[in-house]
């Protein structure tokens, strides 16, 4: 009686050794899966970067339409801080970042570039180019509104 109820109960579980192998097989799948799943921490960097500099470009030029006076974002470019002249203490816009930019000429100096903002809401305009090891995002400021945004390259 005690074999009949011990064979029927073997029949229905899982040995030891077939949970093992299922162990290990999960283990390697997420071993696998994990690296894919984590964002890239250079990409954060970049795009963090990026977020920065578009928040100080706006709040630049909603300081130009409530106070009626000019305002410039200065971007260095060799530091890679920015700030508003006057208004605001540089901002560090990441660790391993390089910057590109292109903005109007009597705005800028050998590694200073920068970006006015108009009482009336146009600008000068300009671009950022915000590099990573692996990622490439551009910070665009229309000259026509001011609008700022932000577009991923690579």
């Amino acid at each position: 009686m005690k074999t009949a109820i011990m064979s029927r109960a073997a029949k229905s579980g899982i040995t030891l050794a077939e949970l093992l192998v299922v162990l290990v097989i999960i283990g390697l799948v997420s071993t696998v899966m994990a690296p894919r799943l984590m964002p890239k921490r250079s990409d954060h960097h970049a795009k963090s970067a990026a977020t920065q500099l578009a928040k100080l470009c706006r709040d630049g030029r909603k300081l130009a339409l409530s106070s009626g006076i000019s305002q410039q974002v200065q971007i260095d470019t060799r530091s890679g801080t920015a700030w508003i002249i006057q208004h605001s203490q540089p901002v560090k816009l990441g660790s391993n970042i390089e910057l590109e930019t292109i903005t109007a000429q009597h705005e800028s100096t050998p590694g200073l570039a920068g970006i006015r903002f108009f009482a009336d809401g146009t600008s000068t305009g300009g671009q950022v180019r915000l590099f990573s090891d692996r990622s490439e995002y551009q910070v665009a400021v229309n000259w026509a509104n001011a609008e700022v945004r932000i577009e991923q390259i690579h």
